[in-house]
């Protein structure tokens, strides 16, 4: 199976960031010598890779040296979650694939990157899937939302939203929610505020079934209806690899049906599949057993 020029693109960007050349470049290496000596990389290697990058957009030429484009904005920020964007992220997932292990903390602000990076009409078709869900709730409560894409749909749309991340994560989405109407509280499986809807965007696949089962029982302690957008295995063509995917990076599962019904009912909760047109996910929909 050749590789087209997309993949090729990501295995030129995995290999500069294993080989530090993506630091090099982003800081204070502007020619392939420079590489060279900074990353210890044969020259003729330094000059291929700084010339693809280049073609590739991830570089421009300003006098002698080279500088990064906008394409590079995400490898140069450290802070702001909103610059980094989904590829260093989708970089992290090779390394998962890849048995090569990435730095915990620039994980961390890379996952929260792709979460801000989010498709809109995404986010806007998974928090309609829940609204219909719970047409009446007034308040909702997105658990690990990050930067807090869905919980800023809900308050859009007129609901009382919180989000609740683990302290790490937090300190890194305060400054992007402080100015919004989403109130961010942080903890964990015992914090989870009374709501009347919770909700939850890929949790369980990164979750493995013990994590999987505590959230479901929490949330389904804290509100009468619970909501989570998730693959489905047995649903998507890709779900038996995007489940390999999630083992490697989170150490999480995409379950088949039978086995996130079986969740749901650990956790009391009665569950319905709803589709979300035009994505690979699905909305299930638990519902407390009374």
């Amino acid at each position: 199976m050749p590789l087209d020029a997309s993949t090729r693109e990501l295995l030129l960007l995995a290999f500069a960031r294993r080989r530090g050349i993506l630091d090099a470049l982003t800081t204070d290496a502007g020619t392939p010598e420079a590489v060279a000596d900074a990353t210890d990389t044969d020259p003729a290697v330094a000059e291929a890779v700084t010339t693809a990058l280049a073609a590739r957009g991830f570089l421009e030429r300003v006098g002698d040296e080279y500088e990064p484009t906008n394409r590079l904005l995400g490898f140069l920020t450290k802070t702001d979650v909103r610059s980094v964007g989904s590829l260093p992220a989708t970089l992290d997932t090779i390394d998962a694939w890849t048995d090569h292990d990435t730095d915990p903390e620039r994980a961390r602000v890379n996952r929260l990157g792709e979460q801000w990076a989010r498709d809109d009409q995404t986010v806007r078709a998974a928090v309609t899937a829940a609204v219909r869900a719970v047409p009446d709730a007034e308040h909702v409560v997105c658990l690990r939302d990050g930067p807090g894409r869905h919980a800023r749909e809900f308050a859009a749309r007129g609901y009382d939203a919180t989000v609740l991340e683990s302290p790490a994560r937090g300190d890194r989405v305060t400054p992007l929610l402080a100015p919004t109407d989403v109130r961010l509280e942080t903890g964990g499986y015992d914090t989870v505020p009374q709501t009347d809807l919770v909700f939850a965007a890929g949790l369980l696949a990164r979750s493995d079934d013990e994590r999987a089962r505590r959230w479901l029982a929490a949330a389904g302690e804290a509100a009468s209806t619970v909501v989570c957008i998730e693959p489905v295995r047995d649903r998507s063509a890709d779900g038996a690899l995007l489940d390999v995917e999630h083992r490697l990076r989170d150490g999480g599962r995409v379950r088949p049906e039978s086995a996130l019904r079986s969740l749901f009912t650990d956790a009391n909760l009665d569950c319905a599949l709803a589709e979300i047109p035009g994505t690979e996910t699905v909305a299930l929909v638990g519902r407390r057993v009374q």
